[in-house]
């Protein structure tokens, strides 16, 4: 007796797409330069400033890193979908994770004396996170080897034999 359930389960598993491959990628290496710049900026601030240069460092990394892998996360789910669907996403994650950061923000002005950050830290741990998940992902996405011509047509693509010495008779 066939085992239908597992048949459908195994059919779903398929491998991923080249497009959800390629978001893997992005965000694998936008982390990696990501989280290498968090921990030199966490080292380097902690050793200049002491305690409150680390939490500083650690808070602008932290939300840099988390505002980013959000917004990766989101591309990778949603790389296959059509251009309108994948915009539509992406601006809804922006603004989602905009909204958060300014809730976050909004709940650090009212207990801003609890936690005293040194702003000069989160601002340069800010850029130092940033510029390193950028810089490694713009060196991931340029070995990415994306085809630059058309995919070859398939047999329900391909014009008809009319179509196609039509197509070509100014060229003789």
């Amino acid at each position: 007796m066939p085992n239908t359930h597992a048949e459908r389960t195994r059919s779903r598993r398929s491998a991923p797409s080249v497009h959800v491959e390629r978001a893997r990628k992005l965000l694998y290496g936008g982390l990696a330069g990501g989280v290498a710049a968090a921990v030199l900026s966490m080292i380097g601030f902690g050793i200049g400033y002491g305690a409150r240069g680390l939490g500083s460092a650690a808070l602008a990394s932290f939300l840099v890193l988390f505002f980013y892998t959000a917004g990766q996360l989101v591309m990778v789910k949603f790389a296959d979908a059509g251009a309108r669907l994948l915009l539509s996403v992406a601006l809804a994650s922006y603004t989602s994770r905009v909204a958060v950061l300014g809730l976050l923000l909004l709940v650090y002005s009212r207990f801003a004396d609890r936690f005293p950050v040194i702003p000069v830290v989160v601002f340069l741990a800010t850029v130092a996170v940033v510029v390193g998940w950028l810089v490694v992902e713009v060196v991931v996405f340029s070995r990415l080897r994306i085809s630059v011509f058309d995919e070859p047509a398939t047999s329900d693509d391909e014009p008809s034999a009319a179509v196609a010495e039509h197509a070509h008779e100014g060229v003789r």
